[in-house]
């Protein structure tokens, strides 16, 4: 079967413990045995990144990993590997043990392609955060209401409410109790038709589209904070602040 390596880990003296996300079979675990000695192959294909063609075999949480051959490298550098990191990171996270997902594993692949070749990221990050939400069932719509399930109006304004969708601003806060991180985004009908398309956003739009995917994935994602996130601040900021970073030195 088709996979993708999310992550590893140290097995045994010479072993790896290897999160999988597969086509045919989901968000998995397996151990690759001696994968970590000085004589085998796998210790070069069985990274994060590359499409890899897997037997595996075993009926247990953790299956044993039978074979492994290279179908195609998808190398990532500077911000694109970070980026890649945060992807495989919610899968990590948010996917559900080996639950078939066939089209979330091609947009996933599809997107890891795309972060290889485009220079700026942050629009094929968000429209993989949203395939993602649609693919576990928690999505939202743009275009409709999610309180009365009306058109979204150019002239009014909304406000998201994570699990649910966007609601016209009028007393729905007081209605349903609502806390104060669920008040911090509000915006035009006009301008979430403009998030919706996905293409020609301006830096304004993009931030208020970062912040509106954080809000969708926060209920699912929990407390514990991404580290991915993180160390993408820190590469962003060294973009922006690279007399600071020479001086820190």
């Amino acid at each position: 079967m088709e996979a993708i390596v999310l992550h590893r880990w140290p097995w045994q003296e010479h072993g790896l413990l290897i999160d999988v996300f597969s086509a045919e079979a989901g968000r998995f675990r397996c151990i690759a045995r001696s994968a970590r000695s000085r004589k085998s192959q796998l210790r070069a294909v069985l990274q994060p990144f590359q499409l890899i063609d897997i037997d595996i075999s075993g009926r247990g949480e953790v299956k044993t990993l039978k074979r492994a051959d290279l179908q195609q490298s998808i190398p990532l550098t500077h911000l694109a590997l970070y980026s890649g990191l945060y992807v495989n990171e919610l899968l990590q996270r948010l996917l559900p043990s080996e639950t078939e997902l066939p089209e979330l594993f091609a947009a996933y692949r599809h997107t890891l392609e795309l972060l290889q070749r485009e220079t700026f990221v942050e629009p094929v990050l968000r429209k993989f955060e949203l395939i993602l939400l649609e693919q576990l069932g928690h999505d939202f719509s743009f275009w409709e209401d999610a309180e009365y399930g009306e058109a979204i109006q150019p002239q009014h304004s909304y406000r998201f409410v994570p699990t649910l969708g966007f609601v016209r601003e009028h007393g729905f806060v007081r209605e349903h109790g609502m806390s104060e991180q669920q008040q911090q985004l509000i915006l035009s009908g006009q301008e979430i038709r403009q998030l919706a398309d996905f293409q020609q956003l301006d830096l304004a739009l993009l931030q208020q589209l970062k912040k509106l995917m954080r809000l969708a994935l926060q209920p699912y994602l929990g407390t514990k904070p991404l580290q991915s996130r993180a160390l993408i601040a820190a590469v962003l900021e060294q973009q922006a602040n690279p007399s600071k970073q020479e001086a820190d030195k």
